[in-house]
This record gives C-alpha cells, structure tokens and sequence, in this order.
C-alpha cells in the first residue's frame, strides 16, 4: 500500500457569507468528506492600474481554507 496526501483549497469569495455558522457548515461537510484542516490565509485582492501598477483593493479580502486527506494506492 502507498500513502500520498492529496491537498484541496477552497477559495472564499469576499461576496459570501462569512457568518460563523456557515463556516461551520463548510468545515463540518468537508470533515465528513474526510478532509482535515491545515490552515487558512486572508489575502487582499490587487488591481492592475494603469501604468502596470498592481494596487491593493481595500475591502476586498477572501479566506482561503487548505485541507488535506491521505488516499492509499494498493
């Protein structure tokens, strides 16, 4: 049997709902799926200006949720 972890990012658009109780339904469902939470990151969203300037778009900030599962090969 061969182990690999399998890896899977979930990207939270700044539009969702961000209420507690629905990240408790995305994090329940993807345990039952037998996904494990690693980490989470908040990452603030950039526009290209003119002139090739990327700039910050103040407000707009997504959660990334990063989860992994082992699956065996036999």
């Amino acid at each position: 049997m061969v182990t690999t972890m399998c890896y899977k990012v979930i990207d939270l658009s700044p539009h969702a709902d961000d209420s507690p109780a629905h990240m408790e339904d995305i994090l329940n469902h993807q345990a039952e799926e037998g996904w494990e939470l690693v980490t989470s990151v908040q990452r603030t969203h950039t526009a290209l200006q003119v002139g090739s300037t990327l700039a910050p778009i103040p407000g707009l900030v997504s959660t990334m949720l990063v989860f992994k599962r082992a699956h065996e090969y036999e």
